[in-house]
């Protein structure tokens, strides 16, 4: 079914939703300032809106918001994207039309010196038009998400956590004709404990249990899983650190794992940081996170969980405030990695498993001039898989750059990635060719807080998929207003 909206539920739903697109920081209340006025609401809260409108019916909305109290900040988020029916060059996709909507809140807590509450909650939803398929006319996903963390500084020396929480997955194709409609849905509880102990100012001792229970609907059996692990993090001289300890997994589909953790970090250094860590995990399958990933899916829940021989390099290079390289090396042998293949009555992904060793390297860079007026951010990544079959839908090289200008009348962002190619049959040669997509957005003060905003998606109109079968739309113009408070 699509979504119709009028005009006064589009107005009504800009004064409702609030959005915040920036990452939070790992301790929200760290930033308040201590030696401002707490009563003075113009240095308390922020608020950043955009709202654009352009080709295709297509409207965007982001609002962000940030409040910050004596002994509490909070960030709540929303992001709304739709479109009609959307094309190329002139020529509309049948029954192409979607939306997008994101509803996040991150809550962080200090009801006293020694005690800290965090709440993170988060609502999700698509809903997609799926062009000419001849089984299925819409695919809709939902997702809802809670948790509260509690953290505790019992004594000077040892501070302690609970966790708990808990989301539902629902999924739905909308049949065609006489095929039958495929709904599922999924429920899922968390529950963690851990702390950390410091016994000196070179050695802490950390740990944590966590345990996780789905419910699934129909035949399917419920699933559970367990996990719980000990370190000891110690300096041996003042730039090396090793860290050793144990990891135990329990799943309800496998044989309980036991394995020893060892690493290795080079640190104190004028510019950089290296470090080396070694594990093995019993990873249960998470099909909320895993089918998320791609559009237009016939979801199997049942899979088992995968062992997982994990080495993982990390280098960071900062030479000052303006200039800092990360890049990593991953490398995982995993006995059940999942994989997608095509259900043939339906064009649609599911996922099964096979045994394969990955290798995952990245490069991050950002630097900044003419004090920071000027960014630039480059990002590659290049994966290597070794297995029996094809690893689909998953690029071997990816790329991605920006360029920002925060002027005081003009402000501009002028963005590119390079989706790489992609296998699209496990047991195939079919590929899906890379794309270099652009996005530009340009932005004027008009009056104080208040900007014009012009927005360009698609910029070389690159004609590309990401789903075989299911074409992207091409490049789109929007326009509209973002006020900065």
């Amino acid at each position: 079914m699509r979504l119709k909206l009028t005009a006064g539920a589009i107005f009504l739903f800009l004064l409702c939703a609030v959005g915040f697109s920036q990452t939070p920081v790992d301790n929200p209340a760290a930033v308040i300032p201590v030696d401002e006025p707490k009563n003075d609401r113009s240095r308390n809260v922020n608020i950043d809106m955009q709202v654009v409108y352009g080709q295709y019916n297509n409207m965007l909305s982001t609002i962000n918001l940030s409040h910050e109290q004596e002994n509490s900040v909070y960030l709540l988020s929303s992001y709304f994207k739709r479109s009609n029916d959307f094309g190329y060059n002139g020529s509309l996709f049948e029954n192409s039309s979607f939306n997008e909507n994101r509803i996040g809140y991150t809550g962080n807590f200090n009801p006293t010196d020694s005690w800290k509450s965090i709440l993170d909650a988060e609502v999700n939803n698509d809903s997609r038009g799926m062009f000419d398929n001849q089984w299925y006319s819409r695919e809709e996903k939902d997702k809802a998400r809670i948790s509260i963390k509690n953290i505790s500084k019992l004594s000077s020396s040892f501070e302690g956590y609970v966790t708990v929480g808990g989301a539902e997955y629902r999924h739905r194709l909308n049949a065609i004709g006489v095929t039958d409609s495929e709904r599922s849905t999924l429920n899922h509880a968390t529950g963690e404990i851990g702390g950390e102990y410091i016994w000196s100012a070179s050695n802490r001792v950390r740990g944590n249990v966590l345990g996780g229970y789905y419910f699934y609907q129909g035949d399917i059996p419920s699933d559970r899983y367990f996990s719980g692990e000990l370190i000891d993090d110690f300096n041996i001289t003042p730039n090396i650190g090793l860290s050793f300890g144990l990891n135990v997994d329990v799943n309800r589909d496998e044989k309980p794992l036991a394995f020893p953790i060892v690493g290795v970090t080079l640190k104190g250094f004028q510019y950089t940081t290296f470090s080396l860590l070694y594990r093995c995990d019993l990873a249960p399958f998470r099909p909320e996170e895993f089918y998320l990933e791609q559009k237009y899916i016939m979801p199997t829940y049942d899979l088992p969980p995968g062992r997982v021989h994990h080495g993982n390099a990390r280098l960071e290079v900062r030479v000052n405030d303006s200039v800092s390289i990360k890049a990593g090396v991953v490398i995982e042998n995993n006995n059940n990695l999942y994989n997608y293949y095509t259900v043939t009555d339906g064009n649609v992904l599911s996922a099964e498993t096979i045994q394969a060793t990955t290798c995952a390297s990245h490069v991050d860079s950002r630097f900044f001039l003419f004090e920071k007026t000027l960014e630039l951010s480059l990002r590659y990544e290049y994966n290597y898989f070794i297995a029996s079959e094809h690893i689909t839908y998953r690029p071997r090289q990816n790329f991605g750059s920006a360029v920002k200008y925060n002027g005081k009348i003009w402000r501009f962002e002028w963005s590119n990635r390079l989706a790489g190619k992609v296998y699209t049959d496990p047991d195939g040669d079919g590929e899906i060719s890379g794309a270099v997509i652009g996005t530009l957005g340009l932005q004027r003060q008009m009056l104080e807080s208040f900007y014009a905003y012009v927005r360009v998606e698609n910029l070389y109109n690159a004609r590309y998929n990401l789903r075989e079968g299911y074409p992207e739309p091409g490049i789109t113009f929007l326009g509209g207003l973002r006020i900065l408070i």
